[in-house]
């Protein structure tokens, strides 16, 4: 009989997002016997299994995957260099708007932003999946809430928003007391000529 610790390897490394303990339960248990309880602790196993391996058990919002270890970036970014979608500023200035001021409107972004946000912009990170409506402002013209989503979480392996690092503080400008007036000549400072007019 299969190890209740192997199946779970085995269906981390075929699924292509993350799964949870209870999904990885409700499957294993339909063919063979197994708590919960078993899943987790057959997750602990590999977390074990992979310590001198350059693999690792991550957990994200969605649950459980099986990802490279971030010492071999090196490597992987050779791999998918060619890969990595370029995003443009504005997209991710819009999403970190979203991210960080969540639930917001359209208009919230473009008030943020100051300019508009394309409708290609919106449409990016709803096909990624990385936003979505999540109710509409009681206000006139009842515009659409967006905030984030779990696959949002899982690309940047994040398992919930507080993981997102603080925003920096804005510091207000600081007082200088600059004297703008002309400094009052004394009598005993004499000017050049060629100043005077």
């Amino acid at each position: 009989m299969i190890k209740v610790k192997n199946i779970v390897e085995a269906l981390l490394l075929s699924s292509g997002e993350p799964m949870s303990a209870d999904k990885l339960h409700k499957i294993i248990n339909s063919k063979t016997s197994c708590t919960k309880a078993d899943v987790l602790e057959s997750i602990d196993e590999l977390k074990d299994d992979y310590e001198t391996k350059e693999i690792e058990i991550y957990k994200v919002a969605s649950g459980f995957r099986i990802q490279a270890k971030s010492s071999i970036n090196d490597f992987l970014n050779i791999i998918y260099a060619e890969k990595t979608p370029r995003y443009s500023r504005a997209l991710m200035e819009t999403l970190s708007i979203i991210v960080y001021k969540q639930p917001v409107t359209r208009g919230d972004i473009e008030a943020i932003r100051g300019v508009s946000v394309s409708s290609s912009i919106m449409r990016t990170l709803t096909d990624r999946n990385w936003i979505k409506i999540v109710g509409y402002r009681d206000v006139p013209g009842k515009p659409a809430m967006f905030s984030t989503t779990n696959e949002f979480l899982d690309y940047f392996g994040l398992e919930k928003l507080s993981e997102l690092p603080d925003l920096p503080d804005i510091k207000e400008p600081q007082n200088f007391n600059l004297d703008l007036e002309p400094e009052s000549l004394d009598e005993s400072t004499t000017v050049p000529s060629d100043q005077l007019n």
